[in-house]
């Protein structure tokens, strides 16, 4: 009986096999594979139509393609729209997607970013595989080999970029063209960038040079006050738009460009000593103070068997209130000073955070005594120049 069913179910799913032009598909957006393909990662696990169970030897018909994915993102194929979304025993959590006469089920989802009713086009992000993607395919109503649907996918894109194009859509919701500070420079930018930019992201990745505290605290907080007013995700995440970002948020994306190149030049003016031609020798000094100040490099004397400490300069920050506990004030030692610089009065919050240890020692001494702290980098900097003159560290 099961192997009559399935002899049945091959003879009727066989009317549908042979793929003519008719059955192109159409899509302004271009075309797009489900997923990305990598070597060695992805390979179909079980193909379509009469299969033997594995354990059971048992005979029966496979109604898809099944891939081995392990949580891969998944793109919408063409110009089309989310026509189904649920979960059941069979399928686990599932989406589909109807493309003109064509209806693509995706199954055993981990999640589902595009809901029903949402227009996709070619490359957009509709949902997450599990370990297992398994997908079905119908033409009019009729269950195709899923294979033939996407041979026809892979076989329009390829089309596409013969003709010089690149079968993606261009996603003009928006217009990403970026002005930032270095407009002026940007020829010569671009050049250092070629020749350096690799020995930056390999050193970022090391450790070997670490992103300045203001820099990083700068993105944090950029990338938080975004996601509070929801600039993310505002049209539905594409594989040139992983962000899912929309026209109101290229001012966002400008400060990020511009803490990115600022944060590549510190990394030029400390590594290799190389500054924009368009900086006066003031300016490029102040730009080479600033990079060693930042604490944007690993310490050249680290390796070194030499205590560091030894040419610091002792510094003491402490908070005190009054008798009632009401007002309190911070007060600052430089040097073993015995008197200490004046009491500055801070708020009771503040005094609080620096007495957990949320705030750093030297945090506090850069809010309440900067023109103290500015003596202090100073002196460090050049103890520093003459110590490394001294045993020819570059």
């Amino acid at each position: 009986m099961e192997k009559s069913k399935v002899t049945c179910e091959m003879k009727l799913n066989d009317k549908n096999m042979n793929y003519t032009q008719e059955m192109n598909l159409p899509s302004k957006s271009g075309y797009c594979m489900p997923f990305e393909e990598r070597e060695g990662e992805v390979r179909m696990s079980l193909g379509y139509g009469a299969q033997t169970h594995t354990k059971t030897g048992k005979e029966f018909f496979h109604h898809g393609i099944d891939f081995i994915t392990k949580h891969y993102l998944l793109s919408a194929c063409a110009d089309g729209v989310v026509s189904g979304i649920g979960n059941d025993a069979r399928h686990g959590l599932f989406q589909v997607i109807r493309y003109g006469k064509y209806e693509v089920t995706y199954t055993h989802l981990s999640n589902v970013l595009a809901s029903f009713g949402t227009k996709v086009k070619a490359g957009s992000v509709v949902s997450v595989s599990g370990e297992l993607l398994h997908i079905e395919v119908k033409y009019g109503g009729e269950e195709i080999n899923p294979l033939e649907f996407l041979t026809m996918i892979y076989g329009n894109l390829k089309m596409i970029q013969q003709q010089g194009r690149t079968g993606m859509p261009d996603f003009d919701t928006i217009d990403m063209d970026i002005s930032t500070d270095y407009e002026d420079e940007q020829e010569e930018v671009e050049q250092l960038m070629l020749r350096f930019y690799p020995g930056y992201l390999a050193e970022l990745h090391d450790g070997r040079y670490l992103l300045p505290p203001h820099t990083e605290q700068s993105l944090r907080n950029i990338f938080s006050l975004s996601a509070i007013k929801n600039y993310f995700y505002e049209v539905i995440p594409s594989l040139s738009n992983p962000l899912g970002i929309g026209q109101r948020t290229v001012p966002v994306a400008a400060k990020v460009q511009n803490l990115l190149i600022a944060d590549f030049l510190n990394y030029m003016a400390l590594r290799h000593q190389i500054f924009l031609s368009t900086l006066s020798e003031s300016d490029k000094k102040k730009t080479s103070d600033e990079a060693l100040r930042s604490g944007g490099i690993i310490d050249p004397l680290a390796e070194l068997e030499i205590d560091i400490q030894s040419f610091d300069i002792p510094r003491l920050v402490t908070v005190y209130p009054d008798q009632a506990g009401i007002r309190w004030w911070t007060k600052a030692w430089f040097n073993n000073q015995e008197e200490g610089e004046n009491s500055i009065e801070i708020t009771r919050q503040t005094a609080i955070r620096f007495l957990q240890n949320r705030i750093d020692k030297d945090v506090m001494l850069e809010e309440y005594f900067p023109k103290q702290m500015e003596v202090y980098h100073t002196a460090i900097e050049q103890t520093r120049e003459q110590l490394l003159k001294q045993i020819n560290v570059s």
